[in-house]
């Protein structure tokens, strides 16, 4: 069996559809392969997803079983299940040393978890960073994320679309420029918050822009299910876009450049209008790049690839011995006053364990 376990987030982020839709394929490769989450009886209302899903804060493993840990908080939860081999998998280089210091060096050959044994990067860039943290030889197994087949071009209507919530002072004040600029006319700014996937796809579907708010991204899956809906995508690559988001596909911006992002809006929006077919150039480019790169082939190939090797016999990654695996859960909050009560406790301790540090210095 190849347990993913999954953080028990309020909503399906971007990170947990990957976690879902990995296992998918992996179960439709013919392996026994689930998402697993801490909170018994845990679920997604409205979740389309066929992955097959166990909760629990522990879960009994068996000899040959493979567990998945998203490297999610850096080496915090590296504590859980000691002794057990893991599979890392990597979906943003920020989080590698979310923990660490810098004052010391941190240690394994994947960085903080002794135990780990192998890693999934989903992107170019995830991969690059991942040959220079981790030990020379290392196993490191690129795997792509998966563009839905409901990101589709619509009919483009005269629509800039964003997402208000990542690099928002640099959004509003290129919106507010071309607001100020006396050129928006009949175009409509539409802010993407709050709704469902399908709700997104038909927004970028209808959008003619997309601006990108791309920041410290693993990948940066806004921008290519924007690019695959269709959109003149407009915005800065985040690094981990670049792989996708270039000068031939869309409009690049440096970062915060807020003039650069309103300049390039105009002169997109100007080209939706006066000459369609030269504005369209790009956006085909791009609709077909990620149509491509992240197709359920592509992502279902390289999975094959990676667990060919995970799953091999005497592979590392295999659990030797019948074992308990513990959750993040298992060390999460409660609900109510005790939990209140619970993570008051832990907060205290974890500052009595940083003054005795900082003490033994």
């Amino acid at each position: 069996m190849i347990r993913f376990m999954a953080p028990d987030l309020p909503s399906p982020s971007g990170g947990i559809k990957v976690i879902y839709k990995y296992v998918e394929h992996l179960v439709a490769l013919g392996h026994d392969a689930r998402v697993w989450h801490g909170t018994p009886g845990f679920a997604y209302a409205e979740w389309s997803s066929t992955a097959p899903v166990e909760t629990g804060r522990t879960v009994a493993a068996a000899p040959g079983d493979v567990l998945v840990v998203p490297e999610t908080g850096g080496s915090k939860w590296s504590f859980l299940n000691p002794g057990v081999p893991l599979v890392m998998l990597c979906q943003g280089m920020d989080f590698v040393f979310a923990d660490a210091s810098f004052t010391r060096d941190v240690r394994g050959d994947y960085p903080g978890w002794p135990q780990a044994v192998g890693v999934l990067g989903v992107s170019d860039a995830i991969v690059t960073f991942l040959r220079r943290a981790c030990a020379p030889g290392f196993p490191i197994h690129h795997v792509p994320v998966e563009i839905e087949d409901y990101f589709v071009p619509r009919e483009k209507e005269r629509r800039i679309a964003l997402m208000p919530r990542r690099r928002r002072e640099d959004l509003l004040g290129a919106v507010q420029l071309v607001r100020r600029s006396g050129r928006l006319g009949d175009w409509e700014v539409v802010l993407i918050d709050g709704m469902t996937q399908a709700q997104v796809a038909e927004e970028l579907g209808r959008s003619a822009i997309f601006l990108f708010g791309a920041e410290r991204e693993g990948l940066g899956l806004p921008g290519a299910e924007a690019m695959a809906a269709g959109c003149h995508v407009i915005g800065f690559t985040g690094d981990g876009a670049k792989e996708y988001l270039t000068p031939e596909t869309g409009a690049v911006i440096l970062d915060s450049d807020v003039v650069g992002m309103c300049d390039a809006t105009l002169a997109s929006m100007e080209l939706f209008d006066a000459d369609r077919a030269a504005w369209q150039v790009p956006v085909d480019r791009g609709h077909e790049l990620v149509r491509a790169r992240y197709s359920p082939k592509e992502v279902r190939d390289a999975l094959a690839r990676a667990f060919e090797s995970v799953l091999a016999p005497g592979s590392p990654a295999l659990i030797e011995a019948p074992v308990t695996l513990e959750h993040y859960m298992a060390h999460g909050p409660r609900g109510g006053r005790a939990g209140a009560a619970y993570v008051g406790a832990r907060r205290l301790a974890r500052r009595g364990v940083n003054r005795l540090r900082g003490a033994a210095r």
